[in-house]
């Protein structure tokens, strides 16, 4: 009598690699990205989900992608974009982090500044004059890049906006360096805030992203749902519902 043992190997075989099959395809979608910071991205209680969450969206969509964006912690996006050939988001272009990551096409422009507490006398109104200041930035994002470059002498850098609020309230620090988005928020550490603005340090574009080792053909789809976004007015509506401009 034939052993029935060598079919049920071979079916065995066959369903084991149909699920390794299975789980290369489900893997070789793009993970996208974006930091967890307000204005750019709001959890989904909250109802918007932020510009840049809206805009990764709606071009994954277009570049034949499920839409999926996972907001995680900023420096959680900048090291999966530095390691992860597969993977975009969005960062500010600054020139230390020029070199590590692959600038696909830009999607916002964005002031860094100084800002403070309503009722501070502290003076930030020029750079000499703040550059002494204890300020706090938030770590590993533009704003720091921008303080070190900027040569301020006292930088407190922190893992969230709202952390920043709270030292800056209680007098632990003098002023914020931040950007222009973060400084229209309103409502931070569930407090609302009344920041008064300072002088402007530069204006920086917020870029798709990937990795240098991302695919180049993949980079031109995503390229191309941009373009397509620009012309028929969705991103215009998107990057207005947030009162930004659209970058020129």
């Amino acid at each position: 009598m034939r052993s029935i043992f060598p079919s049920l190997i071979s079916a065995t075989r066959l369903i084991a690699c149909t699920a390794l099959l299975a789980g290369a395809g489900a893997r070789a979608e793009t993970a996208v990205y974006v930091g967890n910071i307000a204005p750019y991205s709001y959890p989904p209680e909250h109802g918007e989900r932020g510009v840049l969450f809206d805009l990764m969206h709606e071009m994954a969509l277009r570049a034949g992608h499920s839409g999926d964006v996972q907001v995680v912690p900023l420096r959680r996006e900048l090291e999966i974009l530095r390691l992860n050939p597969d993977a975009l988001g969005v960062l500010a272009r600054v020139p230390d982090r020029e070199a590590h990551y692959r600038w696909i096409v830009p999607l916002l422009r964005e002031r860094t500044l100084l800002i403070t507490s309503a009722g501070s006398s502290v003076d930030i109104s020029t750079l000499d004059a703040a550059r002494r200041l204890r300020v706090g930035v938030l770590l590993g994002g533009p704003a720091e890049s921008a303080a070190r470059r900027f040569g301020f002498t006292h930088i407190e850098a922190t893992t969230s906006v709202a952390n920043n609020a709270r030292k800056l309230a209680v007098g632990r620090l003098d002023a914020l360096v931040v950007l222009g988005g973060v400084a229209a928020v309103k409502d931070v550490a569930g407090k609302s805030q009344r920041w008064r603005d300072g002088v402007v340090l530069e204006t920086t574009a917020i870029y798709l992203t990937g990795n240098p080792g991302f695919d180049a053909a993949r980079a031109q789809a995503w390229q191309a749902a941009f373009k397509t976004m620009r012309q028929d007015g969705s991103y215009q509506r998107i990057v207005g519902h947030y009162h930004y401009a659209p970058i020129r």
